[in-house]
């Protein structure tokens, strides 16, 4: 059975679930994380996906934007 795969979105989820009865269980009160909308992650991680950089004999180092 192959593992099962966790977005970093889904990992934060849990850790906010996670503090939650947390608190419960100790009676303290949650502070609210502040995390980036997932409209922010998912334009980052499409930048990255259409961002080249390659090595040039004449320029070091380039970018180019895939798009």
């Amino acid at each position: 059975m192959p593992m099962q795969k966790f977005t970093h979105s889904d990992l934060l989820e849990i850790s906010k679930k996670e503090a939650k009865l947390k608190a419960l269980l100790g009676g303290k009160k949650v502070k609210k994380m502040y995390s980036p909308k997932k409209e922010t992650i998912n334009n980052i991680l499409n930048y990255s996906k259409a961002l080249s950089i390659r090595k040039s004999k004449n320029l070091d180092f380039f970018e180019l934007i895939l798009n």
